[in-house]
């Protein structure tokens, strides 16, 4: 007398056996063999799975990026423009009077630009060994941009000089070779 083999008497349910079916399935999708320089097999990240992933990626940056603009950053406007910086002491106590995060940024802004600096553009808790004031840092930035521009006039100009002086010999030079060479008499004499 045979006995049927059934699930149960191997030891799986039928949910049991659907979830191993569908993990293995998954797992050949997902990844596929490949094989090394030595032909030795390694399992990599399949096609489809590295499709997958980039447009999930894809997708979630979309998301983001639209959830960021309509909720996020009306908001963060809205709280920079609204921002009131105080200064205050060590101990916490307010110092000084309220301004807003515009304002304390215009602050900082002038600051910055009339702040003296050395003949490098470097200011004295930048550089303050040997340090001497020269101009302020606005008065530094566009003398460097000047210098910027007229020092690549002056090449271009140079190079336009050189090209057209260049010229100039090399016609000068042919006249002259023309002229000796018309001055020259050559005469052949055959002896017999």
């Amino acid at each position: 007398m045979t006995t049927a083999i059934t699930l149960e008497s191997l030891g799986f349910t039928k949910d049991d056996l659907q979830e191993r079916v569908i993990e293995r399935l998954c797992e050949q999708i997902l990844s596929g063999k490949q094989y090394d320089e030595d032909g030795n097999e390694e399992y990599d990240d399949s096609q489809f799975k590295k499709k997958l992933e980039e447009r999930l990626r894809a997708h979630i940056t979309a998301t983001v990026n639209t959830i960021a603009e309509t909720h996020v950053l009306p908001n963060v406007t809205s709280y920079i423009e609204n921002l009131v910086l105080q200064t205050t002491n060590a101990w916490g106590e307010k110092t000084g009077k309220s301004v807003t995060f515009i304002e304390y940024l215009t602050q900082r802004a002038e600051a910055y630009i009339q702040e003296e600096v050395n003949y490098e553009g470097k200011s004295k808790g930048q550089d303050s060994y040997n340090w001497s004031k020269k101009s302020t840092r606005i008065a530094f930035m566009i003398e460097k941009h000047l210098h910027y521009h007229i020092e690549t006039a002056m090449k271009n100009a140079l190079q336009t000089a050189n090209s057209a002086i260049a010229g100039g010999i090399e016609k000068a030079v042919k006249i002259q070779l023309e002229q000796l060479l018309q001055g020259i008499k050559t005469s052949v004499t055959v002896k017999a």
